[in-house]
């Protein structure tokens, strides 16, 4: 199914076959040079109705520093017990401002032994980090999942603020780690306060 970087109605690819089941791979193509990232929410048909599974964001195939990926690629796998067909709905999503005009390809395949634990993973993720010193704003833009968030307090002291939460300080000459491992809401922003410090993070394949 095609998919229209800034259509205006849902845009949502469905699995109803004979041979549905339990597992469903999603697969996605993009041209090699395409900029978009995208949310993707995962449904499941069961006999009592259609329900979420669970959600990712992609990445596209080239970022700026992370290993270039594929044009085409399966990004995730979801399993949901019981589940006798399957809908995705996908929707382009600011990255951290605009959408570009663009069209990619989502594509559909379904088992029913699958051997893995019920929701939806994200699979061939590509590892990347960024670093600095002193004061920094690091946008987490969507397709990102952010692993690992360490500071090194400079003279004076410094402070890690991610939206929504307590501000952390960090005294001059002590360290903090964070492993929050999971994708923080598209855009996020994390302000970093007179550190040395490093973030580390997954795109998607």
């Amino acid at each position: 199914m095609r998919i229209n970087s800034r259509a205006q109605q849902l845009q949502e690819a469905a699995y109803v076959s004979d041979d549905a089941g339990e597992g469903l791979a999603i697969f996605f193509s993009q041209n090699g040079n395409a900029t978009c990232r995208y949310r993707f929410l995962v449904k499941a048909r069961i006999g009592e109705g259609i329900y979420d599974v669970g959600e990712f964001f992609s990445s596209p195939p080239i970022v700026t520093t992370s290993t270039p990926g594929r044009p085409s690629r399966m990004l995730a796998y979801a399993v949901c017990p019981g589940a006798c067909g399957w809908a995705v709905q996908v929707s382009a999503v600011p990255s951290p401002t605009e959408i570009a005009a663009e069209t990619a390809e989502i594509i559909l395949a379904s088992s029913r032994c699958p051997t893995a634990l019920a929701g939806v993973t994200r699979v061939g993720e590509r590892y990347d980090y960024n670093s600095g010193s002193g004061n920094a704003n690091f946008v987490s833009l969507p397709g990102r999942r952010v692993t690992g968030i360490t500071g090194f307090g400079l003279g004076g002291g410094g402070s890690i603020q991610i939206p929504g939460r307590p501000l952390i300080t960090v005294p001059a000459g002590v360290g903090v780690n964070l492993e929050p491992g999971a994708s923080l809401l598209p855009n996020t922003t994390i302000v970093l306060t007179n550190l040395d410090w490093v973030i580390e993070f997954l795109e998607s394949a």
